[in-house]
């Protein structure tokens, strides 16, 4: 359910994508990124090592829709699949960029903080605020590969 394709080669995003996800490393080390992407509702920590990678077969990548360019802040990524759903890829993403639209920065920042005032936290709320005409969603070319970890007290 994509709506346009970016298809420019700009290097500039691939840095801003990185910190929209919390994927930023320390000392060249995987770190873990607590609470770093939302999942129907649930959030999902991450091992931060990604491994970009390009052209990908057809059906071997998740979706993953990134706010880090978004025009507001705190709204963290959403995946459409996680660990445990049919069909999930093992953490292998395509990512999508998605801009507030006017209307959306009034709906969700209405005092004009630049801080989102409540979460989008699934794919079906996104495209339900894409019908709504407050969000727009953006293809891109770029794919990487970081997995998902389910919270809970077996990894405290």
């Amino acid at each position: 359910m994509k709506t346009s394709k970016w298809t420019g080669k700009a290097k500039w995003i691939i840095p801003a994508l990185l910190l929209s996800f919390g994927l930023v490393m320390a000392h060249g080390r995987a770190d873990l990124r607590e609470n770093a992407v939302w999942v129907d509702g649930r959030l999902y920590d991450t091992v931060v090592a990604p491994a970009f990678f390009a052209d990908p077969p057809e059906h071997s990548t998740d979706p993953i829709y990134s706010f880090g360019m978004s025009g507001l802040t705190g709204q963290r990524s959403i995946a459409g699949d996680a660990p445990g759903y049919p069909g999930y890829n093992g953490g292998r993403w395509a990512v999508s960029l998605v801009i507030f639209t006017e209307a959306g920065l009034a709906y969700f920042d209405p005092e004009m903080t630049g801080v989102i005032d409540m979460e989008i936290e699934s794919v079906m709320e996104l495209f339900a605020a894409k019908a709504m005409g407050l969000v727009t969603i953006v293809d891109t070319d770029i794919y990487f590969s970081c997995p998902l970890l389910p919270r809970g007290p077996h990894r405290r």
